[in-house]
């Protein structure tokens, strides 16, 4: 197998077993934690993991834009994975989950100059003229 197929079927299992760990603790304990605002940043962060992964295997030549988007939202993955493991909130900053939150402040302004210059790049090199006509 090729290996973004093998990253592809991880990320695959990861959404499976993300949803599976939400769900199951909503039902068999009863969480009170596991409410409507836990489900809301589950299905956020499942699909800000998606378009993260489409856009790094999907689409190509930009790699600024991919690497901007990535550094942007790490903070929110690493918050919402880690409170995901500890069973807390992720903006609970006495557990740990919340302090990632506070890398925010940095990444998403280094993201956002990362795409735009990518952007920038991109639609220097598409309106360049080309040699041979």
């Amino acid at each position: 197998m090729r290996p973004k197929t093998i990253i592809l079927i991880c990320a695959g299992a990861i959404n499976a077993l993300l949803i599976y760990r939400y769900f199951s603790t909503l039902v068999t304990e009863g969480n009170r934690s596991a409410n409507g605002f836990g489900a809301l940043f589950l299905i956020l962060f499942l699909a800000l993991f998606n378009a993260i992964l489409f856009v790094i295997f999907f689409v190509k030549k930009i790699p600024l834009i991919r690497a901007g988007l990535v550094i942007a939202f790490l903070p929110i993955a690493l918050a919402f994975l880690t409170s995901l493991i500890n069973g807390t909130s992720m903006f609970d900053e006495g557990s740990g989950s919340g302090g990632y939150l506070w890398l925010l402040m940095g990444s998403v302004p280094i993201g956002f100059l990362l795409v735009v210059i990518g952007a920038i790049v991109a639609l220097f090199k598409r309106l360049k003229p080309k040699d041979g006509l």
